[in-house]
């Protein structure tokens, strides 16, 4: 979490008084283009606490499978996955498995995990399977259906019933027969010998099956960079803890170097209040670093399937390593390559053309077998005979109310949202590239400016302490330093959080957010 109070302070004559007008002016430009630079930095916070909100505002994952081709009316009734990264909004839900607990956490094992333990990448797993089932239920029309029934009946008629009057037709003289017995026993056969339409549901079911494999894949890399985005956060917050307790032990340093000033006759009593109020301030700085790194903690177990409130440490570090970058165009042709979004809304619009050519199949005639062999008589062992019956039937269409030529406009229409999904998707990836790439750009050189910063900041705070020290001056000199240097320290690790948030970031809409490492 960004602080309001961490941004430099704005009176920077205050902050550079005692050193000379060249290195002043140097230390000003230098501020300025930082503060510029770091001006992002709320978004980063925004970024980075988005998660926790996850369970509460996040989309879950997207419909999967084709629609079931028996069922024209729920036919490729899907929507496609976003195209922008996970680090650009889209979150990841909590973990639906927890592993046990571990002492030490890479980001390659917190991916592992995640990718094993979170909703969406079960969920995805599991729409998987279900397009799977689908495409079963669409090829069975094409392959042979057995079925077979037995039954004994007693059976009484009313002859009058059939029009067989007494009178009219002579030796009738009662309408009721029975009862007499009857059994049958038989196999039937039924087989599609040619069905233009079922063979495209079932070619509209395998490509669904391969969406479905796609949209997988993006849950797994959505996730990934969820993952990687909590694991940052967590990094930063530590850094945060660290930089919060330097400035604590600062602060005591020189509380107690303005207390021995005042014992020595050379400071004054404000001098000793005016740092225990610094300390104070650096103590509910320290306080409120733990909280975040405490919250980003938890947030990271949630999304990774650990146990909440168990102790782990990370393994990796928050560092800063400047990367050789492809032309953007190399970048962008990559990215469409990698990118599991485009492939999938490319496999979304084979699905629907699929389910035209199929509803447009079924204005053709088609072809089956149908056979049965069995035995019938009165009883299974009284006048059983064997019999049977086979036959060759075409059907054709004539007209059905209109129904084929509205399944035909439905998947007509649905073949073009999904290719000006696939163009929008084209669109949006190439827009995350070059989005990344200048990201990443600016957020080096905030880097290199905040690490100059802090060195300069402690040249400053000690010359600062040894004027002081000498009895030049009080210490509203020093205490400026001090100041300038806690918020230089906490804005150095936002800038590196920056940094490596911008490199995830440009991992993820390159496509290959599951091998990031830091």
């Amino acid at each position: 979490m960004i602080h309001p109070e961490f941004v430099f302070p704005k009176n920077q004559q205050l902050i550079f008084r005692g050193v000379s007008s060249r290195k002043r002016v140097l230390l000003n430009g230098i501020l300025a283009v930082t503060i510029l630079a770091l001006s992002c930095a709320t978004n980063f916070a925004q970024l980075t606490r988005a998660p926790r909100q996850a369970n509460q505002t996040s989309q879950g994952p997207t419909q999967l499978g084709p629609g079931n081709p028996q069922s024209p009316s729920n036919a490729g009734q899907r929507v496609s996955p976003p195209a922008a990264p996970m680090t650009n909004g889209q979150q990841a839900p909590g973990a639906a498995k927890v592993s046990p607990a571990m002492s030490a956490l890479s980001l390659e094992q917190a991916i592992a995990l995640a990718i094993e333990n979170n909703l969406a990448t079960l969920l995805a797993n599991e729409r998987r399977n279900e397009a799977s089932g689908i495409e079963k239920q669409a090829l069975s029309q094409l392959l042979p259906n057995l079925s077979g029934s037995a039954f004994q009946a007693s059976i009484t008629e009313n002859l009058a019933a059939l029009g067989f009057t007494p009178g009219k037709f002579p030796g009738f003289t009662s309408t009721f027969i029975g009862p007499f017995k009857n059994f049958d026993a038989r196999v039937r056969l039924e087989q599609t010998i040619f069905s233009l339409s079922a063979l495209r549901n079932v070619q509209a079911g395998r490509a669904g099956v391969r969406v479905a494999e796609l949209e997988e894949s993006v849950a797994r890399e959505q996730v990934a960079a969820a993952t990687a985005l909590a694991y940052l956060e967590t990094m930063r917050a530590d850094r945060s803890v660290s930089a919060a307790q330097a400035n604590v032990t600062l602060a005591q340093t020189l509380l107690k170097l303005a207390r021995d000033q005042r014992d020595a006759g050379i400071a004054t009593g404000v001098d000793v209040t005016r740092a225990e109020t610094r300390e104070a301030q650096e103590q509910v700085r320290l306080s409120q670093a733990q909280s975040d790194s405490e919250e980003a903690r938890l947030q990271l177990q949630r999304i990774v399937g650990l146990p909440l409130g168990s102790p782990f440490t990370l393994t990796d570090p928050l560092r800063f390593a400047a990367e050789t970058l492809p032309a953007i165009e190399t970048a962008v042709a990559t990215a469409e390559d990698n990118r599991s979004e485009v492939r999938a809304a490319q496999a979304e619009v084979a699905v629907n053309d699929y389910q035209k050519r199929a509803a447009r199949a079924e204005q053709l005639p088609s072809l089956e077998f149908l056979g049965d062999y069995g035995v019938s008589g009165i009883t299974p062992v009284t006048s059983a005979l064997p019999t049977r019956t086979y036959a060759i039937q075409l059907n054709v269409p004539i007209f059905n109310g209109g129904l084929t030529r509205g399944r035909i406009q439905v998947a007509s229409s649905r073949e073009t949202q999904a290719e000006l999904q696939l163009a929008s998707i084209r669109g949006q990836v190439e827009e995350d590239v070059r989005l990344a790439y200048a990201r990443l750009s600016t957020s080096a050189e905030t880097v290199r400016a905040a690490d100059l910063l802090v060195t300069l900041a402690e040249r400053e705070l000690e010359m600062s302490r040894d004027r002081f020290r000498a009895g030049v001056g009080d210490n509203i000199e020093l205490v400026t330093a001090q100041v300038a240097l806690a918020n230089a320290r906490l804005d150095q690790v936002t800038a590196l959080a920056l940094y490596n948030a911008a490199r995830l970031n440009l991992a993820a809409a390159l496509g290959r957010a599951q091998t990031f490492r830091w």
